[in-house]
């Protein structure tokens, strides 16, 4: 049975050293975990007046939260 991670970076830089970081940790990682990136760079900032009815990608990302076993954060200190 496979483990379904969802990862999020926390650097919107193709040549993030967190991005790399992600990358050598899923590279190590066992085989029954499944990695998924969960994308921020579009993600709108946060407005109580959407928390009725989110933004397509506010709701793209609760779905993809919620459809993982586990999240992994990669993201500078």
């Amino acid at each position: 049975m496979a483990f379904k991670i969802g990862y999020f970076v926390g650097s919107l830089s193709s040549s993030s050293i967190n991005r790399t970081l992600s990358k050598a940790l899923i590279r190590l990682a066992p085989a029954e975990l499944e990695f998924t990136e969960i994308p921020i760079k579009d993600l709108p900032l946060y407005n109580p007046d959407f928390d009725a009815a989110y933004p397509p990608e506010g709701q793209a990302l609760k779905d993809a939260v919620a459809a993982s076993d586990g999240l992994l954060f990669v993201s500078p200190e």
